[in-house]
C-alpha cells in the first residue's frame, strides 16, 4: 500500500482488507455480528487450513472468558466510508463439523449473543519481534540473558534428543537447540506478571526445550506456524515459510512421554501464535473516523464555505477518496430520484402489484 492509500484491486474479498490482513495475505475472515461489523478473525486458508470445529476450539483459546458462539457462512455489505456489515447467507455452521473452512474467499460472522460491545482483541507480537525490540531498546527489567541455556538443561535436552522434534531428521541435518517459550517473555504469557514479578524458574527447564533443524528456528520464533497437541500435534502454518517445507504433523515417535518437549509449553508457543497471526486486522486499524474525515475537510465535503475539490484533484484517487466519491455519487442518485418524486407526486418506495 502506498502512502497516499492507493491499492491494486482486491483478489480476493468482498471488502478491503487492511495493510495487516493483506501483509498476511488472509482470505477468510469472521466478523462481529454487529452493525458496523468489525474483524475478528482472519486466516490464510491456503496456509493454515482451519476446520469449523477447530476454530471454535482456537477462539476458546484466544479468548477463554467468551461464551461459545454461533458462526454463520456471511455476505459482507458496504455499511458507510469503510465500514461494513455482515448479512447471513446460511444457517450456523455445526460446532462439531470437523470439515475444513471454505478456502478462498470465506467470510463469516460471530453471533455475540446479545453481547451489546464486542471483546477487544488484537494482535501481539511475537517472540522475535520482542527479542528485536529489546535490543534496540535495552532496558533494566527485561531478562535477556534468559535466552542462555542453564548447562542441565542443555545436556537434558541433547540427551533426550538425537533428532528435530519437527521433522525427524536425523542428526545428519544441522539442528540447533531451541526454547519453546524463550523464559524471557514468561511474563507476556501470563497477563497478571511484569517482568519483575514473574516467577522464571518453571520455563527454565528441558521440558520448555528441543533440537530443531536450523532452518526452522527463526520461523517458530516469528510464531510463523506452532504445534497444535490437540489436534494430533498437527503443524499450523500460519505465515509464508518461503522454500522450507514442513510436516503436516510431529512424528508420532517425537511426541511421546519420553521425547521432545512436553506438552504444556507447546500448548503455550501454539496460544501465542494465535495471538500474534489470527486476531485484529480491521480496515478501521488504518483508517480511523478522524483520518476519513481530515480528508473530507480536505476535499471540501464538511464545510459549505469551502468549495468540493476539482475531480482531477488527485486525492479523489487515494483509498478515502474512492470511498467519499461513491457516497457523492449516491447522494447525488437520491437528490435527483426525490426531485423526479416531488415534482411529478410518484413515490419510489411503493412496489406496483
Amino acid at each position: 500500500m502506498s502512502n497516499d492509500g492507493v491499492i491494486d484491486e482486491d483478489r480476493y474479498c468482498t471488502h478491503i482488507r487492511s495493510e495487516w490482513s493483506r501483509a498476511l495475505d488472509r482470505d477468510t475472515f469472521i466478523f462481529w455480528s454487529s452493525a458496523p461489523s468489525n474483524l475478528l478473525i482472519g486466516l490464510n486458508q491456503r496456509l493454515t487450513h482451519a476446520t469449523i470445529s477447530g476454530l471454535h476450539r482456537w477462539m476458546r483459546i484466544v479468548a477463554p472468558s467468551m461464551p461459545d458462539a454461533e458462526l454463520r457462512p456471511a455476505a459482507v455489505r458496504k455499511f458507510d466510508v469503510l465500514r461494513y456489515t455482515v448479512v447471513p447467507r446460511a444457517d450456523a455452521l455445526t460446532a462439531l463439523d470437523t470439515s475444513p473452512l471454505s478456502s478462498g474467499v470465506g467470510d463469516y460472522e460471530r453471533d455475540l449473543f446479545g453481547y451489546a460491545e464486542p471483546v477487544a482483541l488484537g494482535p501481539e507480537a511475537s517472540f522475535e519481534q520482542c527479542l528485536q525490540l529489546s535490543k534496540k531498546h535495552p532496558d533494566s527489567v527485561t531478562r535477556l540473558d534468559l535466552y542462555t541455556f542453564p548447562p542441565s538443561v542443555e545436556q537434558s535436552v541433547r540427551l533426550r534428543d538425537n533428532v528435530c522434534f519437527i521433522t525427524g531428521a536425523t542428526p545428519d541435518a544441522e539442528l540447533d537447540l531451541s526454547w519453546i517459550c524463550p523464559p524471557t517473555w514468561a511474563y507476556l504469557l501470563d497477563p497478571w506478571r511484569s517482568p519483575v514479578t514473574c516467577d522464571y524458574e518453571p520455563f527454565l527447564t528441558a521440558s520448555n526445550a528441543c533440537m530443531m533443524r536450523s532452518d526452522l528456528l527463526s520461523l517458530f520464533h516469528a510464531n510463523a506456524f506452532g504445534i497444535d497437541v490437540d489436534d494430533d500435534f498437527r503443524v499450523v502454518v500460519f505465515r509464508d515459510t518461503g522454500s522450507v517445507t514442513l510436516p503436516s504433523h510431529v512424528p508420532k515417535s517425537q511426541n511421546s512421554a519420553s521425547a521432545g518437549p512436553g506438552d504444556r509449553f507447546l500448548r503455550e508457543h501454539f496460544r501465542w501464535c494465535l495471538l500474534v497471526n489470527i486476531l485484529g486486522g480491521d480496515i478501521t486499524e488504518d483508517y480511523d473516523s478522524n483520518r476519513v474525515v481530515r480528508v473530507m475537510e480536505g476535499l471540501g465535503m464538511c464545510r459549505g464555505d469551502i468549495p468540493l475539490a476539482p475531480v482531477d484533484d488527485e486525492r479523489w484517487d487515494s483509498l478515502i477518496g474512492k470511498e467519499l466519491w461513491e457516497v457523492l455519487i449516491l447522494d447525488a442518485f437520491r437528490d435527483a430520484i426525490n426531485a423526479i418524486e416531488d415534482d411529478s407526486g410518484w413515490d419510489s418506495t411503493i412496489t406496483p402489484s
